[in-house]
């Protein structure tokens, strides 16, 4: 190790943020810099890094000395200095309130704001580099329901383990839903060489597979009736007695379920009436309250990525995923927990 660099210490925790930073940098350049002060604090000497980086030792040494009297943010720079911002303090805080009371998809307009309100210009590179520097990044959005209730879904989701910490040895508790998927490919990311698209076949077909589902949090069993028809009370009660079938013993099976009308239906409260069955509504506008929505999704990420020339096709790869399920325990495992977000529109 070098004798005119000190040891580079810091904490366990120091360290995590550093390897999460590296992970989530997007700049080669600048994930670089904070390898390298990893690898030092971990131990590796400036020759062991050279060869692992491929750069120089001076080079080495300045981003470590940089790290040591400046943070991160030493290895942002480039050599030179970079534009001061010219918002004072009080200023950067009503841009920050602006931008989380609305969402501004470019730089640009965020620089226009600045403009109209306080007289000082930025470009647009300009702009960005100072949101940069600030912490922000431009992410994909996310769309959650606008009418959703943090506070019902709180609501419900301490009744919900209430009600499952008081289920005997025999009961259960499933979260039930329908999916239909549609015969044609769904577009997702996948990597390619720059400057080039992947190009997919598609379908032009537009038949469904119906599909309404049960998920049990206790064992992860998973029970459903499928088929072309369309999903109705009928179907609903075709599941439940399934699920009765096969737990003839149980004194209350709890089933969680939206507000689709069907779920209403009066066909099936007379169903269920002199029954263990009970049925417990989600707050309106909560999917996210309902596990076997994350199992809709990861089956639509397995089959609907790919194209499949026929609708029996399709239909026969939606099958081997619902009927082999325990195959993909491992991804199934960090997916289906009974971690519950609270989504608010506000």
């Amino acid at each position: 190790m070098s004798k005119q660099l000190k040891p580079l210490v810091i904490s366990d925790n120091e360290l995590e943020q550093l390897q999460a930073q590296y992970k989530q940098e997007r700049d080669r350049r600048i994930a670089e810099r904070i390898l390298c002060v990893i690898l030092y604090a971990q131990g590796y000497d400036l020759k062991e890094i050279r060869r692992i980086l491929l750069v120089g030792v001076r080079t080495l040494k300045r981003w470590i000395r940089s790290f040591s009297t400046q943070g991160i943010a030493g290895l942002r720079q480039w050599g030179y200095k970079g534009q001061d911002c010219n918002l004072s303090d009080t200023q950067w805080a009503e841009v920050e309130e602006e931008l989380a009371r609305k969402p501004y998809h470019y730089a640009r307009d965020v620089a226009r704001f600045v403009k109209d309100r306080f007289g000082i210009e930025y470009s647009e590179r300009g702009m960005q580099n100072l949101l940069r520097r600030k912490g922000y990044r431009h992410n994909k959005a996310r769309l959650v329901p606008g009418k959703a209730n943090a506070e019902e879904q709180r609501q419900f989701v301490e009744q919900y383990f209430q009600i499952k910490a008081e289920l005997g040895p025999k009961d259960r508790i499933y979260h039930v839903d329908a999916t239909h998927p549609t015969h044609n490919v769904r577009i997702s990311y996948v990597w390619t060489k720059k400057g080039l698209r992947v190009r997919i076949l598609s379908n032009s077909g537009r038949k469904r597979y119906n599909i309404l589902g049960a998920y049990c949090p206790l064992d992860q069993e998973y029970i459903d009736i499928r088929g072309t028809d369309n999903v109705h009370g009928k179907t609903l009660q075709k599941l439940l007695d399934e699920i009765r079938a096969r737990h003839p013993d149980a004194e209350r099976i709890i089933l969680i379920l939206d507000n689709a009308p069907y779920n209403h239906a009066r066909i099936v409260q007379e169903h269920i009436e002199n029954t263990c069955i009970e049925l417990l509504f989600l707050p309106s506008y909560s999917p996210n309250l309902n596990l076997i929505e994350r199992l809709w999704r990861f089956l639509k990420d397995k089959v609907m990525g790919q194209y499949h020339e026929c609708f029996e096709k399709f239909v026969a790869e939606i099958d081997k995923v619902l009927d082999n399920l325990g195959q993909y325990a491992d991804e199934l495992a960090s997916l289906m927990t009974e971690e519950f977000e609270i989504l608010a529109c506000g």
